[in-house]
């Protein structure tokens, strides 16, 4: 085996232990095996057609097969390690990869951590990917969309779930210091102050010279069945969250406009109210003019945020959505789209947009569309995400012909969770492209709901071992309680070990009476379905029962304890010592 495949068995098994209950002294014996190899060289992992490059030097090896998947989970295109990574932050690395993919990614979270010496680079949702080869064994996964939720839990004792490392964090390794970083400061804003003059509300001073727009390179004609344009390695910025607008007075309004805001805000409801907000809307239409769009945000957030401290019983009120009407044309929410590209007014664009409505989902899904950058893709569609009306306009767009379109509004609409695309998501299933498909069954999944039941079971039958592990990865909660024995059956009939241990999972943060029931037989020593891999699938089905923590889980773990099967014993120990300190906590 030459180096190269060495450190990628190395880094896979690592990520592997990282999600194994009990497995603290392996964890840590690879761990530093892993940083000795590190010592010499600088290092970049990349996932490309289905397997993993070192420093651009393709490794082959069945362990590796769920490694492209694990960074295909979270949407990792590359990592690159310098020589000597601080262990700290290697470490961070495998708590990111390990657990699920949450509201952060890996990149956010890692930043988050202080991780200053590795680097992350997502992929983006719409660049194409070449067809995998089917993997029959490994810890198989596939990229999940990101959705704001609980990340499911790691399988180690302790080490991911808050309980120091006492013997490795402490004590350095291999003479490096295991340390803790805090996370870097925010930048400081450099928002354009606004700019306040006297003049009458609704007869503004001479405007400065306008600024013109950036230029937009013009997309390629495509055909039909032309692939999407091929799309940089950089990831985006990481997308902030609109509910934290700039503060007042951060964002440029036009002469005049300051003052104009500044009286409604000593009086939100007074009796001039409704010619105010006409000056204001005067003052959009200039902006608009004059090719500044970052002026018509400033007008547009400064009647979005007083309409906010307006009582919604006040008859005062419906000026306030008057003028906005008025304010959001077609030209304008096109103008504000164009802003989501700048990272200073990207946050308060996504709140302009979502209070545009239906006219802002529009222009953002025909952004996602025909955007030539990837930035501006990405940039539609995480703002997307934060949409409240218009949305079964998404429903519709199930049915464009790029394929990548499809995939990506069946992400959007998963993490909306909308029911109403359940039929029209169903249908998506026998889409001729593996990546359409496994992106609609996941989204099934998330939706979760009794409409998603029968469409779930049909795609626990496709015959990609992918598309069933989406399946798997997107179930959990009481929501979806109705799909434990739908996926008790599949059970019975997947061949795949990956797919299989999935399952498992998804009968554990499920936890109703019928899966842990399901769970139960699973963890015994012997049975019809286990007779494979009995060690292997009963420590998944002990992770479940983990995960479910129901009185009848609990009693189980409780009998597992003195299990005749070593790593079986330390799991179900390490499972019952965690819901110990739950309880007592």
């Amino acid at each position: 085996m030459s180096t190269h495949e060495t450190l990628a068995a190395r880094f896979a098994r690592c990520v592997t232990l990282f999600r194994e209950p009990g497995a603290r002294e392996d964890q840590k014996a690879e761990f530093r095996a892993l940083l000795g190899l590190l010592k010499d060289a600088a290092v970049s992992l990349r996932a490309a057609g289905g397997r993993l490059e070192i420093n651009g030097i393709p490794c082959e090896g069945e362990s590796l097969t769920g490694l492209v998947q694990r960074l295909d989970l979270h949407g990792i295109g590359e990592i690159a390690l310098p020589a000597e990574p601080p262990p700290p932050q290697l470490f961070e690395l495998f708590r990111a990869l390990a657990d699920q993919p949450g509201a952060d990614d890996v990149p956010s979270r890692l930043a988050a951590a202080g991780v200053d010496r590795i680097r992350v680079t997502l992929t983006s949702p719409e660049s194409p990917e070449p067809p995998r080869p089917v993997a029959s064994s490994g810890d198989v996964e596939s990229r999940e969309a990101v959705i704001p939720r609980t990340s499911r839990p790691t399988g180690t004792d302790g080490i991911l779930r808050g309980e120091p490392w006492r013997d490795t964090k402490s004590v350095p390794i291999d003479g490096v210091p295991l340390v803790s970083h805090d996370p870097p400061p925010p930048p400081a804003s450099d928002a354009l102050p606004g700019t306040a003059r006297p003049a009458a509300p609704a007869v503004p001073a001479a405007p400065a010279a306008p600024t013109p727009p950036p230029a937009r390179a013009e997309a390629a004609a495509q055909g039909p069945s032309a692939p999407p344009p091929a799309l940089p390695a950089a990831p985006a910025a990481p997308f902030p969250s609109p509910a934290r607008p700039a503060a007042a007075g951060s964002l440029p309004l036009p002469a005049g406009a300051a003052d104009v805001v500044a009286q409604l805000t000593r009086d939100p409801t007074g009796p001039a109210v409704g010619d105010l907000l006409a000056a204001l809307v005067h003052h959009a239409e200039l902006a608009l003019k004059q090719r500044r769009p970052d002026q018509l945000l400033g007008v547009i957030t400064g009647i979005v945020r007083l309409e906010e401290s307006v009582p919604e019983a006040s008859g005062v009120r419906r000026q306030y959505a008057i003028a906005l009407r008025r304010a959001y044309t077609k030209t304008a929410l096109d103008a504000l789209v164009r802003l989501l590209s700048e990272p200073k007014y990207r946050a308060d664009a996504v709140v302009a947009l979502r209070r545009g409505g239906a006219g802002g989902v529009e222009v953002l899904m025909d952004l996602l569309v025909a955007a030539p950058t990837m930035d501006e893709r990405r940039s539609a569609f995480d703002a997307l995400r934060h949409m409240t009306e218009g949305t079964e306009q998404l429903v519709h767009a199930l049915e464009h012909r790029e394929w990548f379109v499809v995939r990506n509004v069946a992400e959007l609409l998963g993490e909306l969770g909308i029911d109403d695309a359940v039929p029209a998501l169903a249908r998506r299933l026998e889409h001729e492209d593996e990546r359409v498909r496994k992106a609609v069954a996941l989204a099934l999944a998330k939706i979760g709901t009794r409409a998603a039941v029968e469409p779930l079971r049909r795609a626990l039958h496709d015959p990609s071992p992918e598309v069933r592990m989406q399946v798997a990865l997107g179930i959990g909660g009481q929501k979806s309680a109705a799909l434990a024995m739908p996926l008790v059956v599949a059970m019975d009939e997947e061949k795949d070990e990956a797919v299989l241990r999935e399952l498992i999972l998804a009968l554990g943060r499920i936890g109703s009476p019928d899966a842990v029931q399901a769970l139960i037989k699973c963890s015994q020593p012997a049975g019809r379905i286990f007779g494979r891999k009995a060690a292997s699938l009963r420590l998944a089905a002990v992770e479940g029962l983990r995960l479910a923590a129901t009185p009848a889980a609990r009693g189980t773990l409780d009998g597992l304890a003195d299990d005749g099967d070593k790593q079986v014993r330390a799991a179900a120990r390490a499972a019952v010592s965690e819901l110990g300190r739950k309880r007592r906590g």
